[in-house]
């Protein structure tokens, strides 16, 4: 046989098989593509292949050959995250309060054959199953609780929703609550406790404030009394070493009737000076002799 000769065998063959497969979509009435034995999936799907003889089978992303006729594609399923959001249901919890809760849910098929042919509808038996899970959940938990726990709520109710979920093939990926609402007479009450809560810590904060002020104000004084005292002890260890033959009553004498003490207090910042002596009224002529003394010690040095 010449190469023209195959090459019009060829294509006669070609003709005969189009021809064919023309009769056989008008007869069974399937689009032309469905009788080719080829099928391009997309990325991040798969195609459920019902088996009229066989197993069904799931093919993925690339290009695909099957059995037309045999194998019939039945369903193409997304394999990208998506969410469900549950209609909003009222929970009564163990404090008798009735709350509406609003959730969503982010879901992924992990084994669409599972989830297709499985069960009737994965989605409606995933809402089904967030909302007694989280019934269950939340009945047993005072409202305080599931305004502070939240989060934990929400991990623990995926948790336990991926039990049921493994078996249509579902992986579940995220719960979260959008929304906690309660009683409109609830929510006016845990406004004015904050308001209170507010007000008792500003008072709180005050009183801490004013309690700071008198210890530093009692701090001071401490000091002033303990610099007072040692400016006097100074005072009177210098004056019994120039007149070593005075009394402590006459010293105490002398130092309180002229005011000594005070000013004890700004002489002991000096390096230079001694002390002051004030003049006059003093009882005993105490002060002119200590004068002398001071004065004629002065004079030596």
């Amino acid at each position: 046989m010449s190469n023209s000769q195959t090459i019009m065998y060829i294509v006669f063959l070609i003709i005969i098989f189009a021809i064919i497969l023309i009769i056989l979509s008008l007869v069974f009435k399937v689009s032309f593509k469905n009788i080719l034995p080829i099928i391009v999936v997309d990325a991040q799907k798969a195609v459920i292949l019902e088996n009229r003889v066989y197993k069904d089978r799931v093919i993925y992303e690339g290009i695909n050959l099957y059995i037309p006729f045999i194998e019939v594609p039945i369903e193409e399923v997304s394999l990208k995250e998506h969410q469900i959001d549950p209609p909003p249901h009222d929970v009564i919890t163990k404090d008798n309060i009735k709350i509406e809760i609003d959730m969503i849910i982010s879901v992924k098929i992990k084994d669409p054959m599972k989830a297709i042919m499985e069960v009737e509808d994965y989605k409606g038996s995933v809402n089904s199953l967030v909302i007694s899970a989280t019934l269950k959940k939340l009945g047993l938990m005072n409202f305080n609780e599931i305004q502070k726990e939240q989060d934990s709520i929400a991990k623990s109710i995926k948790n336990d929703m991926q039990k049921d979920c493994d078996r249509w093939g579902v992986e579940v990926v995220l719960v979260k609550f959008e929304n906690i609402s309660p009683p409109k007479s609830v929510k006016e009450a845990l406004e004015k406790e904050i308001v209170a809560e507010k007000e008792k810590n500003a008072a709180i904060k005050e009183a801490e404030g004013q309690r700071r002020v008198k210890e530093l104000q009692a701090e001071s004084e401490k000091l002033l009394i303990e610099k007072k005292a040692e400016a006097t002890a100074n005072a009177i260890r210098e004056l019994k070493e120039l007149m070593p033959t005075i009394s402590d009553e006459k010293i105490m004498q002398f130092l309180t009737s002229t005011a000594y003490i005070d000013s004890v207090k700004q002489l002991s910042t000096s390096d230079n000076s001694k002390f002051v002596l004030y003049p006059s009224d003093v009882n005993q002529p105490l002060d002119k002799v200590v004068s002398s003394e001071y004065l004629s010690k002065q004079d030596k040095n």
